[in-house]
């Protein structure tokens, strides 16, 4: 039963928080990193010479799932 006592210390503490959310500091993490990241990848995938048509597509719709994601989440 000792063993097990850390658990249980754990677990009420985190049955007292009110507002805490695993989800939403998941998704505010994800947004701030979009937003970190997708402007510079968006430009190099524009620039970067060596994609062709497709492979540069296949990238721009991976952001924008990324973001279509976020905004889902934010409803």
């Amino acid at each position: 039963m000792k063993r097990f006592a850390p658990f249980f210390v754990c677990l009420l503490m985190l049955s007292s928080c009110n507002g805490l959310s695993v989800a939403a500091a998941y998704h505010a993490a994800d947004k701030a990193t979009y937003e970190a990241i997708a402007p510079e990848y968006e430009a190099y995938v524009q620039a970067d010479e060596k994609l062709d048509a497709a492979s540069k597509a296949s990238r721009m719709r991976t952001l924008a799932t990324w973001k279509m994601r976020l905004e889902a989440q934010q409803k």
